[in-house]
């Protein structure tokens, strides 16, 4: 099989995919658009030192600086977990990332994930008054002091969303993460949409999807997806955001492949850089990134494996501190 080529989002082999609405999975014929530039969307890193993360990652980046993108974005996940550790550990997963992205010969956006937020999940570990506890260690490590924000590039609109909210536990103490945009976003997007001029293409990025099918393809057709799994108060979201000419939404978060498409817009989930928690393939998507082709009248998306081989480095017993979700479902 050509890795490169493991998907091309429109195609049909090795990806979960639903098409409603009034479109076409196939493209226009050849020579009919114009491509404007490239970008990748990589996710889920979950990046720590051990057992060859660092190395997978710097491989990754390797094949991403081979494609020659215009810039990438790190849709969340980049740290491998500081929800519930020290800080010195969240801090050395925070420089680790930072100084491997230092490889990239393009510009970087990055996206906040849930295993960004510091320390609402240890508070044995973290004071509530610790002044990166929360988002807060986002904002001011790779933010640029916010958790979401757009930017503009070849009148193109891109969003990058914050879709994780924090609740607090109702059994035990300390809090947990859902999906979740919260008013206070959906207040600055309305007004940051408004300030464009009408038909300016957008694309937003998320970390969590909008929504999901592989709880329904693993459990079945009535399975009642969590919260942590999509953005829950997603539907303002969507409402909104399909007022406007939406190019695609793009998330990661579930570690698969994923493509909707409902009355043009695109929905494309993207499987992680890290595969199962750098323990091989997840669920049929193996360690890769989604190379994105912006042409003057859409998207496209071809999901690129760069290869890599997690059975050297994955040990005999797990250890939970270094793979605290190994074993699970959960994103």
């Amino acid at each position: 099989m050509n890795r490169r080529s493991f998907i091309q989002i429109g195609g049909t082999a090795g990806l979960t995919g639903l098409v409603t609405g009034s479109c076409s999975l196939s493209s226009p014929p050849k020579g009919k658009r114009n491509k404007l530039f490239t970008f990748i969307h990589f996710t889920d890193v979950h990046l720590q030192p051990e057992k060859g993360m660092h190395e997978g990652f710097i491989a990754a980046i390797d094949k991403m600086n081979s494609l020659k993108p215009d810039f990438v974005i790190g849709g969340g996940d980049l740290a491998g977990d500081c929800l519930r550790v020290d800080e010195t550990r969240a801090v050395s997963q925070y420089n680790l990332y930072l100084s491997s992205i230092k490889k990239l010969t393009m510009p970087v956006f990055n996206v906040m994930g849930n295993h960004e937020i510091f320390g609402i999940g240890a508070p044995d570990k973290v004071s509530e008054n610790h002044p990166e506890w929360g988002k807060n260690m986002f904002k001011k490590r790779l933010g640029i002091g916010e958790t979401y924000r757009s930017f503009d590039y070849k009148g193109v609109h891109f969003l990058l969303l914050d879709s994780v909210q924090i609740v607090k536990n109702s059994d035990k103490p300390g809090y947990r993460d859902i999906g979740g945009v919260g008013n206070d976003q959906m207040k600055w997007l309305g007004e940051d949409l408004a300030k464009l001029k009408p038909g300016t293409p957008i694309v937003a990025v998320s970390h969590i999807p909008l929504f999901t099918f592989w709880g329904q393809m693993q459990y079945g057709p009535t399975f009642q997806t969590p919260d942590m799994w999509v953005i829950a108060d997603g539907k303002p979201l969507f409402d909104l955001l399909s007022k406007h000419r939406l190019l695609g939404f793009l998330s990661g978060h579930m570690h698969i492949n994923e493509f909707y498409m409902y009355n043009g817009m695109k929905f494309i989930g993207a499987g992680a850089v890290c595969g199962s928690w750098w323990t091989g393939p997840r669920d049929g998507s193996p360690e890769g990134f989604n190379l994105v082709t912006v042409w003057d009248d859409g998207i496209s998306a071809e999901y690129i494996s760069y290869g890599w081989d997690a059975s050297k480095y994955f040990p005999k017993k797990e250890s939970t501190e270094i793979y605290p979700y190994y074993g699970t479902s959960l994103c």
